[in-house]
C-alpha cells in the first residue's frame, strides 16, 4: 500500500491560556491537598481552552459567555496548512475529520468543514472518524493511505480538532482524593479539568514530494471484551438519550496498565516486521508517544529503555507540558513540532480508550 507523505502540517490553539498554578490559585478551596498535589504530577504546565472565563468556569460553574467553537478552531488551522501548501486545493480528494469533542452531533464535523472552507472541492469525498478516542491518528493516516493507493493524483486533507473543556463539568465545592474517601467521579472531573486540552491540527497528505513520510501501521483494538469499558462517556447515546448538564466521563484505574500493554504491543509487532531498520523503539530518532499524563509517558520510556530525560522523548514531554491531553491531536502536535522532527526514522504510537492503539514510523528526510 502506497505511504502517504505530509505536503503541509499546521496547528491552531484557542486564543486563551491558562497554566496550572493559576487554575490551582483559583480552584485550591475546592479539593484537598493531596487531591492538588495528585494535579501538579500530571505533568501538564499550560492549558488552551476555548472557553474565555475557565477559571471562573472551573471555580463558579458559571456558563462561559464568549468562546471559539470547535469548527472555528478546525478552519483555522486548515487555513494555516493550505497557506504552507504549494498544492493546488483542487486536489483535495478526500476529508477527514477527526475528533471526539464535536460541536454538535449533527451535522459530522468534516460536514461542517466544507460549509465553512468554500474552497474545499464540493465533490471531494468526506470521513468522520469521531468518538475513537486519543489512538485515532494512526487509523486517519492508515485511511488516507488507502484512498492514495486508489487515488495517487489526489491529495487527502486530514484535520484533528479537540474541544473538551465546555464539556467538563463544574468543580464540586469540595472534593477529596480517592485515597480520603472522595468520589470516583468528582476526583476524575477535577484531573480532568486538568488534564485535557483544546487544539486542532491540520495536515496535507500526498502520494509523491520530498515531506517526511509516514510507515506502515498496526492496530489493536479491544484485545479482552473489558478493555472496551475502561474509559466511557454514556451520555447522548441512543441508550441513553437524555444529557443531564455535561457529559461525565468514567475512567477505570486500569487504564495506564493496559495503555502501557497496548502501546507496546503494537510497537513489537511493528518493529517486528522483515522491512523495518530498526529492532528496538530505543533506535528511533524519536519517540512520539501519546501523552496521556507524565505517568503514562514515563512508564513508556522505561518500557521502552529510554530515559525520561532522553531527547528521543522530549516533544513527548513538551506537548503534554505545553497544551495537557489534546486526545487525537496529541501526536499530530508532536509532529508539527516548532523545532522540527530529527531526519531519518521516528516512532509514533498513541493509545486511549475505545479502546485501541496504534502504532507506525515516520522518516523523515
Amino acid at each position: 500500500m502506497l505511504r502517504p507523505r505530509i505536503a503541509a502540517i499546521a496547528s491552531a490553539f484557542p486564543e486563551t491560556r491558562w497554566n496550572t498554578a493559576e487554575l490551582l490559585d483559583a480552584t485550591c478551596h475546592l479539593m484537598s491537598d493531596r487531591l492538588a498535589a495528585a494535579v501538579t504530577r500530571l505533568g501538564v504546565d499550560n492549558r488552551y481552552s476555548v472557553l474565555a472565563n475557565l477559571t471562573d468556569v472551573l471555580a463558579k460553574g458559571a456558563d462561559p459567555e464568549v468562546r471559539e467553537t470547535a469548527l472555528a478552531l478546525t478552519a483555522r488551522a486548515v487555513r494555516r496548512c493550505g497557506d504552507r501548501a504549494d498544492r493546488d486545493p483542487a486536489s483535495i480528494g478526500l476529508v477527514i475529520a477527526v475528533t471526539s469533542s464535536p460541536g454538535r452531533l449533527m451535522p459530522n464535523l468534516v460536514c461542517d468543514l466544507f460549509a465553512a472552507l468554500p474552497w474545499i472541492p464540493r465533490r471531494a469525498m468526506s470521513l468522520g472518524l469521531t468518538y475513537m478516542g486519543c489512538s485515532v491518528q494512526a487509523k486517519a493516516i492508515d485511511t488516507a493511505g488507502w484512498f492514495l493507493s486508489v487515488h495517487p493524483q489526489s491529495s487527502v486533507l486530514v484535520c484533528f480538532t479537540e474541544s473538551h473543556t465546555p464539556l467538563m463539568p463544574p468543580l464540586k465545592p469540595w472534593t477529596a482524593h480517592f485515597t480520603e474517601g472522595g468520589h470516583p467521579q468528582d476526583v476524575t472531573d477535577v484531573i480532568n479539568a486538568f488534564l485535557f486540552g483544546d487544539a486542532a491540527v491540520a495536515m496535507l497528505l500526498t502520494a509523491d514530494g520530498n515531506g517526511p513520510t509516514f510507515g506502515p501501521v498496526t492496530h489493536l483494538t479491544n484485545e479482552l471484551p473489558d478493555d472496551a469499558e475502561l474509559g466511557t462517556i454514556p451520555e447522548g447515546g441512543s441508550d441513553v438519550p437524555v444529557i443531564n448538564g455535561r457529559r461525565t466521563n468514567a475512567r477505570s484505574a486500569n487504564v495506564p496498565a493496559r495503555g502501557l500493554h497496548y502501546a507496546k504491543t503494537t510497537v513489537n509487532e511493528l518493529l517486528a516486521r522483515p522491512d523495518y531498520q530498526i529492532s528496538a523503539p530505543n533506535q528511533a530518532e524519536s519517540l512520539l508517544m501519546h501523552t496521556g499524563s507524565a505517568r503514562i509517558l514515563d512508564g513508556l520510556c522505561a518500557e521502552f529503555d529510554v530515559p525520561t530525560d532522553s531527547p528521543k522523548v522530549a516533544e513527548s514531554y513538551r506537548v503534554l507540558r505545553e497544551y495537557g491531553n489534546t486526545s487525537g491531536c496529541s501526536v499530530p502536535l508532536m509532529i508539527d513540532s516548532p523545532a522540527g522532527l530529527p531526519s531519518g526514522e521516528n516512532l509514533v504510537v498513541a493509545f486511549g480508550i475505545s479502546f485501541a492503539a496504534g502504532a507506525t514510523t515516520l522518516r523523515v528526510p
